[in-house]
């Protein structure tokens, strides 16, 4: 579902991933993205500017449900001890 809401919004998907300084940066990302749409002349680096963002987003998300599940591991492996 994050992986979704980071295709439209992906500042968000990352504060709701607990990734607020990563957000911030994917923030600035996506506003240039959204400016240089605007212009008819960047157009095609808006479109660029996006792809980072999500890019950036995704990775972020699968880092973040990585070291969840890492986490989780250890949990269940120091229990068994």
């Amino acid at each position: 579902m994050m992986y979704l809401l980071a295709i439209f919004c992906s500042p968000l998907a990352l504060l709701f991933t607990g990734k607020p300084f990563q957000a911030i940066f994917n923030l600035i990302l996506y506003v240039l993205s959204i400016v240089a749409w605007l212009t008819i002349v960047l157009h095609g680096l808006g479109l660029f500017l996006w792809a980072v963002a999500f890019l950036h987003a995704a990775l972020v998300i699968h880092s973040a449900h990585e070291d969840r599940r890492a986490r989780m591991i250890a949990d269940a492996m120091s229990r068994q001890r």
